[in-house]
């Protein structure tokens, strides 16, 4: 009862995560598989070249399956193949519920061992999933499985009551576990010069740099974006529209280091990527909104924010001559 009321309070749903089934590769995949995206593939016969645009993140690159609003890659689609562009564009949706940056890379070396094509273009979308794992786990390599797949493999030699290894792996995976991995995320503030934090800067840097290499060697395009995220906003916003996000600044109220552990998650990861060739820091990019875009959780958005979203990085692509010169505008 305590989990999911926390669940409720924290993430807007009695549920964390989704229905997944177990992948060698990732741990764990969403069993509907990618999530479709109008124009992907291209259609037969077309007489354009095709531009393959792989898109990797957590649940707002995927999209929240009970809402009828497009994903930001089908919005892309919708804006960039317009009749008068010379290319077509595949985006392919990669996004998996409750996935960061370490499982991402593992999901893209899967499609490209396992695959029968390659990307022009690899699209990381990540920041609020390394920030919420760091939290909790308080290790460089968190992730949402971390806790349990851990104790199945650890639990046999890990005390005497390894000796029942089924117990002793429930109870290091428990809900008691996960509650105070929850208060660790939410009370208790990570130290911005820790050990901890600067090696997780360091190690989520090799995993980029070594996707940006990859890349390279494939003839693509890699580009990293900070994703936008309540918490982590620096810049100043609409009083009106302040005014009307109090249901999630009463969480900040209610657990004070919240917002200073996203924070520190971000600004560590700014700080250590900037200047990278990959890197774009869109912390702010969703703070000039006229209405409020994000909802209970202050990290997924609604349909005006993915619309927000979608023409940034639209422009992103744009800059970097990935796309044509013609576009339409945001259904």
């Amino acid at each position: 009862m305590i989990i999911t009321v926390s669940n409720a309070f924290l993430y807007g749903s009695l549920r964390e995560g989704s229905r997944v089934r177990y992948d060698p590769y990732a741990l764990y995949l969403n069993k509907a598989g990618p999530k479709p995206t109008p124009g992907c593939p291209a259609p037969s016969g077309l007489r354009k070249p095709v531009q393959k645009i792989w898109m990797f993140g957590g649940s707002t690159m995927r999209g929240d399956s009970r809402e009828g609003d497009p994903t930001i890659p089908a919005l892309l689609s919708h804006m960039l193949n317009g009749p008068d562009s010379p290319l077509h564009f595949e985006f392919w949706n990669f996004g998996e519920n409750s996935f960061n940056s370490l499982l991402e890379v593992n999901y893209l070396q899967k499609r490209l061992i396992e695959g029968n094509d390659t990307p022009d273009v690899i699209l990381f979308y990540d920041g609020a999933n390394d920030a919420v794992y760091l939290a909790q786990y308080r290790t460089p390599y968190g992730h949402h499985g971390y806790r349990r797949f851990r104790s199945m493999v650890e639990s046999y030699h890990r005390s005497l009551f390894g000796l029942l290894k089924p117990l002793n792996a429930a109870i290091y995976s428990s809900f008691t576990r996960e509650i105070y991995d929850k208060t660790m995320q939410t009370l208790v503030p990570l130290e911005e010069d820790s050990a901890l934090v600067r090696d997780f800067a360091r190690l989520t840097e090799q995993r980029y740099d070594d996707v940006y290499r990859t890349a390279r060697s494939l003839g693509a395009e890699f580009v990293l974006i900070l994703q936008p995220n309540w918490w982590a906003e620096t810049a100043e916003v609409t009083p009106h529209v302040v005014s009307q996000e109090k249901s999630i600044m009463m969480k900040e109220t209610f657990f004070p280091a919240a917002r200073r552990n996203v924070m520190t998650v971000y600004g560590a990861l700014s700080q250590r990527l900037q200047g990278k060739p990959y890197f774009i820091d869109f912390r702010n990019a969703l703070t000039e909104r006229v209405e409020p875009v994000y909802r209970a959780d202050g990290v997924h958005v609604n349909g005006a924010g993915r619309r927000m979203a979608a023409e940034r990085i639209a422009g992103i692509l744009e800059k970097r001559g990935c796309m044509g010169s013609t576009m339409k505008p945001a259904p």
